[in-house]
């Protein structure tokens, strides 16, 4: 079986287990920002909920995160690094067990589509000092996270292959035995663009060619996929109950108030820094922090003094204002713990149940994961199209057709996806400034 994954494209070293050691970032020819940083911030909070900080500590939007405490002594870099090899050895382990012709290959031309995913992908090796080319291979655990949700034949898979050099898509290669892939400037012999100031019109020709791939599958929704977006566990089951429960949905609410998903983008990453403690622009989203603390002071001090009166109080007479008191002061410690921990953190418990999970107002930033209907899709790629000689990336393009045509953006929390792509594409450089949203 390996051996006829590697007839198809995928090299020998490659399927085996990393065993390089990253100490340094220079390692890799990738334009970098070399410009000095300053230290994080410390900070030493004490909060009434002392026993949360050793959980922390692993958290980096939390007060207490530690580096050390989380990696050790090793650089960031290499940690990320590191993470991600693992994680690709995973992938590559659990798509050579998976059978040669999956289904999605063969599908009933006679079944019914509701979801077409679009992997947009071009090939992210990179060139090493050494001369040697370093794959860390997004697009594979990409297609792998969603393959091994075991998708029925209602989801329609496809791989848009966008690279100007197709063969060098090495992973797109390997993919081809899984689920079909799509090469751009193979089949229409299109003329790559070249320069820097064109990257961004290639971006739009290229989201164009990947829509166009996933709307022919006529499917009542579609999903364009970046090809660093990780899907998380249980992914399309949570995606199928957002589309029944919250979009389907003729009525929302106790009042019955009518739905009206029809000029909708449903973003399924957001930046997670944007996730965090009112760091948003949007009004709405502000209130609705403020309301999720709120929730958070009064269960928390409804807590606390249940279990105070119970526990430590036997037998002893408190007057109302005592415990009203002890109420205010459980409250006050309940946010503070919140925010201490931050919002990002906190909102992992929705992933308990796929019923837990929330739409808000979405912020202006970023295209990793995007789900459309049928109409919109069709919407957005003629609005792409008279847009061909803009040098905008494709969020400024979003933002023009909300503004301009009255469209709506609607954010899924917590994220459904993860952007592990350390290496951008576009801008031709290490993300290291959100290193630490790769570990």
């Amino acid at each position: 079986m390996p051996h006829a994954h590697r007839a198809a494209g995928w090299p020998v070293e490659l399927a085996q287990p990393s065993s390089r050691h990253y100490d340094v970032q220079e390692d890799f020819e990738f334009e970098d920002d070399r410009s000095p940083r300053p230290p994080a911030p410390t900070c030493h909070c004490y909060v009434c909920w002392p026993s949360s900080r050793p959980q922390t500590l692993r958290l980096h939007y939390s007060i207490y995160y530690s580096q050390t405490l989380h990696m050790g002594k090793t650089d960031p870099f290499a940690y990320a690094m590191k993470v991600n090899d693992d994680r690709k050895n995973l992938a590559q382990t659990s798509l050579l067990s998976r059978p040669p012709a999956p289904s999605h290959l063969m599908p009933n031309a006679d079944s019914k589509v509701k979801l077409a995913i679009g992997f947009i992908s071009v090939s992210r090796q990179v060139k090493m000092r050494d001369g040697s080319l370093y794959n860390p291979g997004y697009l594979l655990q990409s297609v792998e996270a969603v393959l091994r949700e075991n998708p029925s034949n209602e989801t329609r898979l496809v791989v848009c292959n966008v690279d100007s050099d197709p063969a060098s898509n090495v992973d797109a290669a390997f993919l081809s035995s899984f689920v079909p892939v799509h090469s751009r400037y193979l089949e229409r012999n299109v003329v790559s663009p070249l320069g820097l100031k064109e990257r961004f019109k290639k971006e739009r020709e290229d989201y164009i060619y990947c829509l166009e791939e996933a709307l022919s599958f006529y499917p009542e929704f579609v999903l364009i996929l970046e090809d660093d977006a990780l899907a998380t566990p249980g992914i399309l089951d949570v995606i199928y109950h957002v589309i029944q429960t919250k979009i389907e949905k003729k009525y929302r609410g106790f009042e019955l108030t009518q739905n009206n998903y029809t000029k909708t983008f449903f973003k399924l990453f957001t930046p997670t820094y944007m996730q965090n403690d009112f760091h948003t622009t949007k009004p709405k989203r502000i209130f609705v922090h403020i309301y999720e603390l709120i929730g958070i002071g009064i269960i928390g001090g409804t807590i606390i003094t249940f279990v105070h009166t119970l526990f430590f109080n036997k037998g002893l007479k408190r007057s109302h204002a005592t415990i009203y008191g002890l109420f205010v002061a459980g409250v006050v410690c309940s946010i503070l713990a919140a925010l201490a921990v931050s919002r990002v953190h906190l909102m992992e418990w929705r992933r308990i149940s796929k019923h837990f999970y929330v739409m808000f107002q979405a912020d202006n930033c970023c295209t990793p994961a995007i789900m459309y209907r049928k109409d919109t899709a069709v919407d957005f790629l003629r609005y792409l199209q008279t847009r061909r000689h803009d040098d905008s990336p494709i969020d400024g393009d979003m933002n023009g057709l909300v503004v301009s045509h009255g469209y709506r953006r609607f954010a899924v929390e917590p994220n459904l996806f993860s952007h592990i792509g350390m290496f951008s594409s576009i801008q031709k450089k290490i993300n290291r400034g959100f290193l630490h949203g790769f570990v």
